[in-house]
């Protein structure tokens, strides 16, 4: 609330309070004590080049690096003991302070573009390396070396990660009208700095005890980057003059997704952490029909059918399901980005330089969500296994261009949501499958109120663009 930490308004405000039955909840007295930093300066070095070394092939290589310095933690923490009120700045276990870290990314690239004939292949190979620069304690169960009769505990610091990603495209036509292309790829992606190192000061372990579950779920930045091997068959051709068609198959095998495990100590106590452990695969196709301008009539109509599996959408989900009382081991369900049916059509009625007009027409199956029934031990229906309402969604765009003292310009003007629906793939109550209403209206009374859960209405835009150039 106030920028100087050991400003005496927080000792005469207290902390914030809030009456259950005013306002939904609202905050009447006393201010907020949380306090959080983050910062991270990156200081990021690219070059690459490409050269046409013969007639058939097409190379280019390529070096980045980037050097960080992250900080974030919490700059002092304020709690009350009993009428009194404390501070606290940098005192593990209990209250650790801003942690910084410098980690280092390297990645190195080079492809060869071969044009031979009919038949064009690209081929390459990337190069990865991490170091988190990090320390964890070499002894998991006894984290903060602190139980007696243990294996000592040693701090170690984070292995170097390296990755080696070879990629490959083929095309070849087979017809005149027609042609196929197939892609392999491995496809490496390092979570959010955020999610490696916040929470990753393993001190805080120090007087862990067994039936203690308080210290939340320990970052790791020893963890591995996610890895994804991509396979894609495609088919295109020319119906007519006018007429193409586009059909794609895919498969994304995802690994070493970020997830959570977790450590028994030597006292039998049980903490959670952040590791590579969650996997998800992904499966569809996407049939495409683009008509060329016949006459001021252009038009692209796209179709994807997809299947995205895994056994947790969030990293923190296995740790929520054992709080919860429920089974945290690894099964296989759809993830909550699972859209089945997605349909967009763009229709455009355009002279060059003189107008255009355009509608866009998206269509989305509804995504998943877990139903409950009733409340209690029990009550939720197996994750992810109910969908939410199919959403239609239309927006339209127009722009006339015309001159005005020599100088070219435009006129625009955009409505978004034209039939201005209210949902579209959002938010939805549980008990209901709907995002309007709930059978315990007295305990999601907040989230009824909440006007951010619906899409966002009937939106209207209008302005002119100047095209010149001085």
């Amino acid at each position: 609330m106030f920028d100087d930490f050991y400003d005496r308004r927080y000792d005469y405000a207290g902390a914030a309070r809030a009456i259950g039955d005013y306002e939904f909840g609202a905050v009447v007295a006393g201010v907020d004590f949380t306090r959080f930093r983050q910062k991270t300066n990156s200081f990021v070095g690219k070059a690459s080049l490409t050269s046409q070394v013969t007639r058939e092939h097409q190379a280019k290589v390529g070096v980045e690096f980037q050097y960080a310095v992250v900080q974030f933690g919490t700059p002092g923490t304020l709690t009350y003991k009993g009428d009194s009120l404390y501070r606290y700045v940098d005192a593990p276990p209990d209250y650790p302070g801003v942690q910084t870290y410098q980690p280092i990314s390297l990645a190195a690239y080079a492809q060869d573009q071969v044009e031979w004939n009919d038949l064009t292949i690209r081929a390459g190979l990337r190069f990865e390396y991490f170091d988190a620069r990090g320390s964890l304690p070499s002894d998991l169960k006894n984290p903060a070396n602190a139980i007696q009769g243990a294996p000592t505990s040693l701090t170690r610091r984070t292995t170097k990660k390296v990755s080696y990603a070879p990629r490959i495209g083929v095309s070849y036509p087979i017809t005149e009208t027609s042609s196929i292309f197939f892609s392999y790829g491995h496809f490496y992606q390092l979570p959010p700095i955020g999610d490696i190192f916040r929470n990753s000061n393993y001190s805080i372990l120090e007087r862990i005890q067994a039936g203690t579950s308080n210290y939340g779920v320990l970052g790791n930045p020893d963890i591995k980057p996610e890895r994804t091997v991509q396979y894609e068959f495609g088919y295109k051709n020319a119906i007519t003059e006018f007429l193409g068609l586009n059909v794609n198959l895919f498969l994304k095998d995802i690994r070493d997704l970020l997830g959570v495990e977790f450590v028994e100590t030597y006292n039998n106590a049980e903490y959670a952490r952040l590791t590579n452990i969650d996997f998800g695969n992904v499966m569809g196709f996407t049939i495409s029909l683009v008509q060329r301008q016949i006459g001021i009539l252009s038009s692209t109509l796209e179709y994807t059918w997809q299947m995205a599996q895994g056994n947790s959408s969030d990293p923190n989900e296995t740790a929520t399901r054992a709080q919860a009382g429920e089974d945290p081991r690894p099964r296989q369900v759809p993830l909550n980005w699972d859209q089945r049916h997605t349909l967009n059509l763009t229709v455009q009625l355009s002279q060059a330089e003189d107008y255009a007009l355009a509608a866009i027409v998206r269509f989305g199956s509804g995504q998943p969500y877990t139903p409950e029934i009733g409340s209690g031990f029990g009550a939720a229906i197996e994750k992810n296994s109910g969908r939410k309402p199919n959403g239609l969604l239309v927006d339209l765009r127009a722009e006339k261009s015309f001159s005005l003292f020599g100088v070219g310009m435009s006129f625009f003007a955009r409505v978004f949501n034209l039939f201005n629906a209210s949902y579209f793939n959002g938010d939805v109550f549980a008990s209901t499958g709907s995002p309007t209403y709930s059978t315990t209206p007295a305990k999601d009374r907040n989230r009824l109120a909440d006007p951010t859960r619906f899409y966002p209405p009937r939106r209207y835009e209008v302005g002119i663009t100047m095209n010149s150039s001085f």
